[in-house]
């Protein structure tokens, strides 16, 4: 089978879509199927390149060449819009590739739905968040999960970081486009919480989604690693360095223990956002993604404290796959996949002071927190590798073709 994968941004750039589209292209290709991906293009990176046996297509469209519509150079995603060039690359590409199926990730697929009718090729739009019906990504009005998209206090909540010109053609791009989707064969969902905030806010048939978690592949981190300095003990946090991920909350929750123990927080920095080392809190930021393997095998356990309800997890995965239990919030798809009191423990969201005592939980007990190290290796190994989920996304290609 030839599958074309669209995604907004890839490796080298780090992030969640970013990682499991390069997961799964490789883990198709592993099993002899043929993949193409088309991603924008940054800075000097090459416009075509083969790596691993994947066919890697650099687009450059018309909004990328507009240099005030990015706070970051260095990750100039598609916009909520259809970019005409990008268009007019991607059917170039078709053409020369063939594909069987057209698998898309986030905003991309806006310029990929014009070519629907032409090539009449099956288009598969995996759903990692809420990206097509909130224009912030985060589906938060202030502190709690935003229950109104599409209302005209949305441009608002998304000058915040965007910037007046930037917020309203979000708004309005995400808005226009919500009829468009209903053209795409098949959307995957990585939880329930993601199909369900789906259905609702965009009426999409229940029948038209499945859900198929993201993955985690282990066998990519085996390469040569780089030796690290890391602390004897400490407690990790991983994911971006931003406020909606908990990263407050979980410095305050910490700040209440009276513990010798260090606090690691591993993210990727974001410009409108600062975390200094302090104290017993370091910092590190934009670390590569061995480093983050190697601060998860030596933690005592890991947190994440996402304020917004995160759609799935992926260091979820990562620290289950080094044995070690996990705190995370009772929210979005995070409820999927810990099994409170059993391979790890659920906390409400933005609440410092349970966050507080379920750390001092298991610093306290370090037999608790191996067992349910343990059993979140089992569930790991029981739903979330590639050998689990790559079959069942190559059954959704199945049914459409």
């Amino acid at each position: 089978m030839k599958i074309l994968m669209l995604s907004d941004l890839y490796p080298p750039l780090l992030g969640g879509i970013e990682t499991h589209v390069q997961s799964l292209s490789r883990g198709l290709t592993k099993r002899r199927h043929k993949v193409a991906i088309c991603t924008i293009r940054q800075g000097n990176s090459a416009k075509y390149e083969e790596k691993e046996g994947i066919k890697i297509h650099r687009l450059r469209g018309f909004f990328q060449r507009v240099p005030f519509l990015y706070k970051d150079p260095a990750r100039k995603w598609h916009p909520p819009a259809r970019d005409w060039l990008i268009t007019r690359e991607l059917a170039k590409i078709i053409k020369q590739e063939k594909p069987d199926i057209i698998h898309a990730h986030s905003w991309i697929i806006y310029s990929t739905l014009p070519l629907k009718e032409d090539f009449k090729i099956p288009l598969v739009v995996t759903l990692h968040g809420y990206d097509f019906f909130c224009p912030r990504r985060t589906l938060m009005k202030g502190n709690t999960i935003c229950d109104e998209p599409f209302a005209r206090n949305c441009i608002s909540c998304v000058r915040q970081p965007y910037g007046w010109l930037r917020a309203i053609p979000a708004y309005y791009g995400v808005k226009i486009n919500r009829n468009r989707l209903k053209s795409v064969d098949k959307f995957i969902a990585v939880s329930s919480f993601v199909k369900e905030a789906h259905i609702k806010h965009l009426g999409i048939s229940d029948k038209q989604i499945v859900v198929t978690t993201s993955f985690y592949d282990p066998a990519t981190d085996r390469g040569e690693k780089r030796a690290e300095e890391l602390p004897d003990e400490f407690i990790l946090f991983v994911g971006w360095l931003m406020p909606h991920k908990g990263v407050d909350v979980l410095i305050e929750a910490y700040q209440k223990l009276n513990t010798e123990i260090k606090l690691l927080v591993i993210g990727i920095e974001q410009p409108d956002y600062h975390y200094p080392s302090t104290g017993n809190i370091l910092v590190v930021k934009n670390a590569p993604h061995d480093v983050v393997m190697q601060a998860m095998s030596k933690c005592r356990f890991a947190v994440f404290p996402s304020i917004f309800p995160e759609p799935c997890g992926t260091v979820l995965f990562e620290a289950m796959s080094q044995k070690k239990a996990v705190i995370a919030s009772h929210t979005g798809g995070m409820k999927d996949i810990v099994v409170h009191g059993e391979t790890g423990i659920l906390v409400p969201p933005n609440d410092s002071d349970k966050l507080a005592e379920a750390i001092y939980r298991l610093l306290q007990n370090w037999e608790m927190a191996s067992e349910m190290g343990r059993r979140g290796y089992e569930r790991f190994i029981a739903n979330y590798t590639p050998d689990v989920v790559i079959p069942k996304i190559i059954d959704v290609y199945d049914s459409l073709l």
